[in-house]
C-alpha cells in the first residue's frame, strides 16, 4: 500500500507528488490519459506532406514570478527541457497591432509544453491510462476503483482535476461543497499546418475585440528541431463566449470557422493539415478561495490552477504553486 494517491497527473498534481516523494513518502500518481501534464499538452500530427509537427494546444507558455518557480525554470533551462520563447506578445485590436515590449520571459518546453510535466514526473510512480469510476472511504482508507477492475488504496488522497469533475466523483464521500462553486469556461483550440510561413515577425498575438479568436500563435517559432526550423504552423484559441456558443459543434465545423477568423487577422494562408480540440474545462472564472484544499480529518486534498495560489490569475505557474502549497499543508 502507498502513503499517498494523487489522482491527476497535471502540473499541480505532479508538483505535489514530487515534493512528497522527495520527503520520503510513498506516492502513486494515476491519470486517465496516455501521458502526463494535463492541459500543458502537446499534440503530435502530420501534415499532408508527411511532415511531423508538435503544437501546444493547451497551455501556451510558462511564466515565472515567484522564487521557487524561477528555481524550476533555471533547472529546466540547464537540463534542456525548457527554453525561452519570447519577451513580447503584441496585441491585435480591430486590425491594428499594438506593441507590447514588456520584457517578461515566456518559457516553453523544449519539444512541447508536455515536457514540463514529463520532467516533474521523472522518478515518480505514475500509472497512466487509468479511468477511475468510483471513490470510496473505508476503515480510514481511500479506495479508488477503475473501469478495468483495478483497485488502488491509500490513507491520503490528493486530487488534481477540474473541480466539477471532482465534486461529481466524490459525491457523498467527503464534505466538498465548496468545490461546486468553482466554475470554468471552455475553449476550442485549432492547430494548423501551413504550406508557408506568414509574412510577419510576431511570435503570437493576443487578440482583442474579435468575435471568435483570442490567441493566434506562430507555433513553430517556439523551438527548433534537430534538423533546423520546424514546419510553419499556427495555434488558434477561441474566445470563451464563442466556445460556449459552439461547444457542441463538430471539430470540422469549428476548424472551418476559426480558419476563416484567423485569415481576417493574419491574412491568407494555405493549410496542409489541421486538428481541433475542445477543452471543456479550460479557464476557471470562479476560483477556489485558497491556494489548495485540505481536509485533515478525511486525509483529502485538492490542487490546480483553479485554486487562488497568488494574485496573478490561473496559469501554469498557479498550478505549480497550488501543488507545492498542498504538499506543504499535508
Amino acid at each position: 500500500m502507498t502513503d499517498f494517491l494523487v489522482l491527476g497527473a497535471g502540473i499541480a498534481g505532479l508538483a505535489a507528488a514530487r515534493d512528497l516523494a522527495a520527503a520520503g513518502m510513498r506516492v502513486q500518481v494515476l491519470d486517465k490519459s496516455r501521458g502526463v501534464s494535463g492541459r500543458a499538452a502537446t499534440k503530435r500530427f502530420k501534415d499532408s506532406h508527411g511532415e511531423g509537427l508538435r503544437l501546444d494546444h493547451g497551455a501556451r507558455f510558462m511564466t515565472a514570478r515567484h522564487a521557487r518557480t524561477h528555481a524550476l525554470v533555471s533547472e529546466g533551462l540547464e537540463a534542456g527541457w525548457l527554453s525561452e520563447w519570447t519577451r513580447s506578445v503584441p496585441e491585435w485590436q480591430e486590425g491594428r497591432l499594438i506593441a507590447a515590449p514588456d520584457g517578461h520571459p515566456r518559457y516553453v518546453g523544449a519539444a512541447g509544453m508536455s515536457d514540463i510535466g514529463k520532467a516533474l514526473a521523472e522518478g515518480l510512480d505514475v500509472k497512466t491510462g487509468v479511468q477511475i469510476t468510483q471513490i470510496e472511504r473505508r476503515d480510514g482508507q481511500w479506495q479508488l476503483h477503475s473501469a478495468d477492475g483495478q483497485m488502488f488504496e491509500a490513507q491520503t488522497l490528493l486530487l488534481n482535476a477540474p473541480a466539477p469533475q471532482l465534486a461529481a466523483l466524490l459525491e457523498e464521500q467527503a464534505q466538498t461543497g465548496t468545490l461546486s462553486a468553482v466554475t470554468f469556461q471552455p475553449c476550442w483550440a485549432v492547430g494548423v499546418a501551413l504550406a508557408a510561413d506568414l509574412e510577419v515577425n510576431w511570435p503570437a498575438l493576443r487578440v482583442s475585440n474579435h468575435p471568435a479568436l483570442e490567441w493566434v500563435a506562430r507555433e513553430h517559432t517556439k523551438r527548433l528541431s534537430l534538423s533546423g526550423p520546424n514546419p510553419p504552423s499556427l495555434m488558434l484559441h477561441a474566445r470563451a463566449d464563442w466556445s460556449v456558443e459552439h461547444l457542441e459543434d463538430s471539430p470540422q465545423q469549428v476548424t472551418a470557422l476559426l480558419l476563416e477568423a484567423a485569415r481576417e487577422i493574419a491574412g491568407d494562408f494555405e493549410v496542409l493539415g489541421s486538428f481541433a480540440h475542445r477543452w471543456r474545462y479550460a479557464t476557471p472564472d470562479q476560483r477556489f478561495a485558497e491556494a489548495c484544499g485540505w481536509l485533515p480529518d478525511q486525509r483529502l486534498g485538492w490542487c490546480g490552477d483553479w485554486c487562488q495560489s497568488d494574485e496573478h490569475g490561473p496559469r501554469l505557474e498557479a498550478a505549480l504553486l497550488s501543488g507545492w502549497a498542498l504538499a506543504e499543508r499535508v
